[in-house]
């Protein structure tokens, strides 16, 4: 017995329209793909609706707030780090930083008003 039964033959002709079938199924049509209209923040509906007639004066305001945007998130945040950064973990001026007070112990002088600190008083009846 060679070649395919009649039934076999009609099974894999019918496979193969169904794999055609579904290889022209996958091909988009102009139209798609189909996505949902996007969402814009609260602050970008609202320049939107700002600029739609697109008044000269309205783009000029809209300018100077892109750029002072620009400048605050740009320049002004950075330079404040960096200023914090020097003022607190870098400068070298003495007494700029105290990151640790020195010990003060009795009959020690403090060095900027020379005063001399006097001897602790004893308690005798106490229990330090």
């Amino acid at each position: 017995m060679t070649g395919y039964t009649p039934d076999e033959k009609l099974r894999l002709q019918q496979l193969r329209e169904l794999r055609r079938r579904w290889l022209k199924d996958q091909e988009l049509s102009p139209r798609e793909p189909v996505l949902p209209p996007r969402r814009k923040w609260p602050l970008e509906a609202f320049w939107n609706n700002f600029l739609r007639d697109g008044a000269p004066w309205k783009n000029m305001i809209f300018k100077a707030y892109r750029s002072s945007l620009f400048t605050v998130s740009h320049v002004l945040i950075p330079l404040w780090f960096i200023h914090y950064y020097v003022k607190y973990h870098v400068a070298t001026k003495p007494y700029a930083i105290v990151s640790t007070k020195p010990k003060i112990f009795p009959g020690d002088t403090i060095l900027e008003t020379g005063e001399v600190i006097p001897p602790m008083k004893d308690f005798p009846d106490q229990h330090h």
